[in-house]
């Protein structure tokens, strides 16, 4: 053999030592990611509330990816048929200004497939400079892909990254498979949640129902007791129900019980508060964390309100009124029959007192 042929061959021979003196330098991180991905994946099929599910995942993939800026996650919105930003990890810190997407995410959610960019300066499918990702924050590289089974999307994920080719298509495969579970898993968790929905509240109302509101009493009882502080235990009943339904019908007596549901939302509130669908006409509710004087002040606004009301069928407005019996934690009682006995008691004093008014100690 020529000693150019022998030199040519060792010097093949030598680049393909190098390559794959390369690539085995590369195993041990590939494995490591590898790895990664599986724990993660691991813990997300153990989640059932999607908002701890969507926090997990969105903290997770900035270790996963670390060459990315920003992880950006968008829920779809069925029935507005709207993207929202959700949740996101951002190294940048900068503000991410499409709250409800950009192009970009509603191509991948249109078109239900992954986008890999390796510099946005240069890819024909978009107006860069249109775009806040690079106008502002200056991104090149991104890599986005669909939350979505089947044809039915959830929202997508978007890595962002201000360095070019950023992301390789090893990284858009790893986060395609990462995607195609979590839309699995959120799937799981929301289909969790309406059963949990059906299972604590009035279908016709949307309130608590009767189990639920007990546990939640029941909690309240043991956090004012730490705490030592007062609530308020209301129980309201519509005033002759029965004849509005004899009368017009339980149509009508559907809509008034879904006028004072919404009275009692609006009075009540979400801060701790509770409010619940007792049976038939009788709804009770709780106010935590507040005096006599407070808890009297919100039941007389929803009598009031309720009283001003009505509600229409065939032409004809229809009023109605309530009587409410209101007991206080822990002057009137320190357990749940004791209040609710007090309370149902202070309710029918209302009522025998000539109904439409509101009776405390």
């Amino acid at each position: 053999m020529k000693t150019e042929e022998f030199e040519a061959r060792l010097n093949l021979v030598e680049e393909d030592l190098k390559k794959k003196s390369s690539i085995l330098k590369e195993l041990p991180l590939k494995a490591k990611r590898i790895f990664s991905i599986r724990d993660v994946v691991e813990q997300l099929v153990k989640f059932i509330e999607p908002d701890k599910l969507c926090e997990y995942l969105v903290n997770e993939l900035g270790g996963i990816f670390r060459e990315s800026e920003n992880v950006l996650l968008f829920l779809f919105h069925r029935k507005r048929g709207s993207l929202s930003l959700n949740y996101s990890l951002r190294k940048d810190k900068r503000v991410i200004r499409e709250k409800k997407g950009d192009i970009i995410d509603w191509w991948v959610l249109k078109k239900n497939q992954s986008l890999f960019i390796e510099d946005l300066s240069s890819d024909y499918r978009f107006d860069f400079n249109s775009l806040f990702a690079y106008s502002e924050r200056k991104m090149r590289s991104i890599l986005s892909s669909p939350l979505s089974i089947g044809i039915k999307p959830y929202g997508l994920l978007r890595l962002e990254s201000k360095e070019i080719s950023a992301f390789s298509l090893e990284d858009s495969r790893a986060l395609m498979a990462i995607c195609d579970v979590v839309a699995i898993v959120l799937e799981r968790a929301y289909l969790f949640n309406e059963i949990k929905q059906l299972a604590t509240r009035d279908s016709l109302t949307d309130l608590f129902l009767r189990n639920y509101f007990f546990e939640r009493f029941e909690e309240e009882l043991t956090r004012s007791s730490l705490k030592k502080t007062a609530f308020g235990l209301g129980i309201l009943d519509i005033d002759d129900f029965k004849k509005v339904n004899d009368t017009y019908g339980h149509t009508v007596g559907d809509l008034v019980l879904k006028k004072i549901s919404g009275i009692l939302r609006k009075n009540v509130g979400n801060s701790g508060n509770v409010i619940a669908r007792f049976g038939g006409e009788e709804f009770v509710f709780l106010i935590v964390e507040s005096g006599k004087t407070i808890v009297k002040q919100i039941a007389e606004r929803i009598r009031k309100d309720i009283a001003k009301s009505t509600v229409s069928f065939r032409r004809k407005n229809i009023q109605f009124t309530v009587s409410i019996g209101v007991a206080m934690y822990p002057k009137d009682g320190i357990g749940t029959q004791q209040l609710l006995a007090a309370s149902d008691k202070l309710l029918y004093q209302a009522k025998r007192t000539g109904k439409n008014k509101v009776c405390s100690t």
